[in-house]
């Protein structure tokens, strides 16, 4: 009987001693937070909406040539950001690692985890995309009121993507 009270009391010490072994363990899942990466998307996005409001109205494409720079300074800014922002190591992700080996050997297709690319990279990326397609209309045809503000739009849902990423990272 002490035997077993012994042996029950050892068992608990020694799952006491790896809970708390598993929770003094800090994984890190995501980049370190680059100030120069928020500071430039706060800029950005100040400009972008600048540009944003300028064009809310709709343009003509007889006047293009009064934004084209506006355009291709926030795109290429935007194009250094997201390489920026996507050159920092991204930590290995152990838990999709794992998933994965079991899938695996299930017979399953693992789980797509693109560990290479933080997600405010994507998001920034996009942007750059979504202000690339709303020059060239622009200078093909100029922009209506309505296509501006879908642009805008688009624009708004991966910027809040991208700041929100970034700012969570400062933690």
């Amino acid at each position: 009987m002490k035997r077993t009270a012994s042996i029950l009391l050892l068992t608990r010490l020694w799952l006491l001693g790896m809970c708390m072994m598993l929770a003094a363990c800090a994984t890190q899942l995501a980049p370190a937070y680059d100030k120069a990466v928020v500071d430039g998307l706060a800029a950005v996005n100040t400009d972008a909406m600048i540009l944003f409001a300028s064009v809310s109205n709709g343009t003509d494409k007889s006047s293009f040539a009064s934004r084209a720079d506006k355009y291709n300074s926030l795109i290429g800014r935007l194009d250094a950001l997201s390489l920026q922002a996507g050159a920092r190591p991204m930590p290995k992700n152990k838990v999709t690692d794992a998933i994965n080996r079991a899938l695996d050997k299930r017979g399953s297709t693992g789980i797509v985890d693109d560990d290479s690319t933080p997600p405010s990279a994507y998001a920034i990326r996009k942007v750059s995309d979504t202000l690339a397609k709303m020059r060239d209309t622009d200078r093909q045809q100029g922009v209506t009121a309505y296509e501006a503000l879908a642009f805008k739009g688009q624009a708004v849902i991966y910027l809040d993507q991208a700041i929100t990423y970034e700012n969570f990272l400062q933690r």
